[in-house]
């Protein structure tokens, strides 16, 4: 089992890195989206980053395939957009499916093992002791 206060340390350390990570993210998603044509060219989809359509256009000849092909090529151009966004959305997230629990086990043990109740109790200890060595505060 590893150190409480080495754990704490690590763990603090990947939510900094994940921060830094995330930071701009939520600007860059909500400029993605994606841009699709169905199979004949004639029915083009764009959906934003969480699917939603945004935009759908047709060639004045995409009405002669009636309502029923017209459809078709609708759900086909959209779900070739949705496609495309979502290829978008994995590469600029790549890297960024942080495991924050990986290293807790090593913190706080397996379910039913409570000797890392003794290891938490030993840090808190330890940091009593720090504590008490510092200087008071200043009047």
């Amino acid at each position: 089992m590893a150190d409480p206060l080495s754990a704490f340390d690590a763990l603090a350390g990947r939510i900094a890195d994940i921060e830094r990570r995330f930071a701009g993210l939520r600007d860059d998603l909500s400029e993605l989206s994606g841009t699709a044509t169905d199979e004949s060219g004639l029915v083009t989809a764009t959906v934003d980053a969480t699917g939603a359509l945004t935009d759908l256009s047709f060639a004045p000849t995409a009405l002669r395939a009636g309502t029923d092909g017209l459809a078709e090529m609708v759900l086909e151009a959209y779900g070739r957009a949705k496609a495309a966004a979502a290829e978008q959305f994995e590469e600029r997230t790549e890297g960024l499916d942080a495991k924050l629990g990986a290293g807790l086990t090593d913190l706080f043990g397996t379910p039913g093992d409570f000797s890392a109740l003794g290891r938490l109790e030993e840090a808190v200890g330890r940091l009593g002791r720090l504590d008490g060595r510092l200087p008071g505060s200043p009047a």
